[in-house]
């Protein structure tokens, strides 16, 4: 008889409390309700706990993560977006100290609960491939270690059109015959964004890869690339792989425009990204007078249908001093920056996630894959206000992670 795993006395979202019975061998949900126990069961007692579908980091970059742990806070002393790229281009970037942060920073996701990441690696001289053949290294071990999943999105050098570009174009190449999950880029930061954003569609069709673009990461409503993606993946036919991820513009347009945009995004099927932590505190330097939040629209593109995911992006680098690398907080800062219930903005955590990434979503049927989080509280609402360690972490139907706490206080 094939060993179950019975999380007993949990609950879910809603709060109504079940047992949930998970086949050890397929990875499998099998039995939903309550539960008569076999001899063989494997019993975790998950009362005052809510199981939740796992979260997927949608947007992170490995390469950079925790490089606050080494360096001085004021390496980016304008805490915008310009002064943290220049502030990496001073960053001498080894292969060794990017598998050890990205290491460190995906264990700690997946202790608290995240087992599935798409990172997001810098391409560009002087370290040419360099951090990308790290990153690969640390994806081959987390799966022969059954831990996780971690996808890779070569992050291309801004120039990618004209002569100048020929050195980023090939960087491309190489980084694809290396085998990235995902083509990549920051097209409307390119000289000619057109032309940027042909090549790396046309890179992404002829490997057969999906494309995640970093688009329009800034207030400037004149800077707005997202309505030429979605006019190319119209004309191409691929909006179910692609994903605009930041589209903080969006924000600064007319609400009529947004409309036209968020109908046609959802037409084509183009995911989007929003990255509350980093755009957050990146965005809106020296508005004093009713800054922005640099935010895309999210309420706005998820009542037209777009799929809308979340992330948490950068965490303890040039772009984001802080962070703790835990989905519950991503959620949290949805609901205080883009006003979304929390049933919303767990699903953009999680199967709004895995729908941008074409992964199967979490549903709590019978037969479904037990990728699961399981967080102290009585319902959703409770589990991301106290974000408790106390955590179940369950990828492919395997415990992969276990965090227990106790408090005392005297009185």
């Amino acid at each position: 008889m094939t060993q179950r795993t019975v999380l007993s006395r949990g609950r879910l979202s809603s709060g109504r409390e079940v047992d949930l019975a998970i086949d050890s061998e397929s990875g499998r949900i099998v039995e939903v309700g309550t539960i008569s126990l076999q001899p063989s069961d494997k019993v975790e007692d998950c009362h005052d706990m809510v199981i939740l579908p796992a979260p997927v980091e949608i947007h992170a970059h490995l390469d950079k993560a925790l490089l606050n742990q080494n360096l001085p806070y004021d390496l980016n002393p304008t805490g915008d977006l310009d002064g943290a790229i220049s502030a990496m281009q001073s960053i001498d970037l080894t292969s060794q100290d990017v598998f050890r942060r990205a290491k460190q920073a995906v264990l700690e996701m997946i202790k608290n609960g995240t087992t599935t990441v798409r990172s997001h690696v810098d391409i560009r001289d002087p370290i040419g491939t360099s951090s990308l053949r790290a990153l690969m290294e640390l994806s081959t071990w987390l799966t022969e270690s059954k831990l996780g999943t971690l996808q890779l999105s070569c992050l291309m050098g801004r120039q990618l059109s004209g002569r100048e570009g020929k050195r980023n174009r090939a960087l491309l190449e190489e980084s694809i015959e290396l085998g990235v999950d995902v083509v990549g880029g920051c097209p409307y930061l390119d000289d000619n964004p057109k032309e940027a954003l042909k090549v790396l569609l046309d890179a992404a069709m002829e490997a057969g890869r999906p494309i995640d673009l970093h688009t329009d990461e800034t207030l400037d409503k004149d800077i707005f690339t997202l309505q030429h993606l979605v006019d190319e993946v119209d004309r191409r036919g691929v909006g179910a792989g692609v994903t605009a991820s930041h589209c903080v513009s969006l924000s600064m347009q007319p609400e009529k425009t947004q409309l036209e945009i968020a109908n046609r995004l959802a037409e084509t099927g183009i995911s989007i990204a929003v990255l509350p932590q980093t755009n957050l505190y990146l965005q809106a330097r020296g508005i004093n007078q009713a800054p922005p939040r640099g935010i895309a629209p999210a309420k706005l593109l998820i009542q037209a249908g777009v799929n809308v995911a979340a992330g948490a992006d950068n965490v303890q680098d040039p772009f984001c001093p802080v962070g703790r690398l835990d989905a519950l907080e991503t959620a949290s800062m949805l609901v205080l920056g883009a006003h979304l219930n929390p049933d919303v903005a767990w699903e953009a955590c999680s199967n709004s996630s895995r729908r941008a990434l074409g992964m199967e979503e979490i549903t709590f049927a019978v037969g479904n894959q037990a990728d699961l989080l399981v967080v102290s509280g009585k319902d959703l609402r409770s589990a991301i206000t106290q974000a408790t360690p106390d955590r179940l972490v369950i990828h492919k139907g395997k415990v992969v992670s276990r965090t227990k706490v106790s408090s005392s206080m005297s009185i």
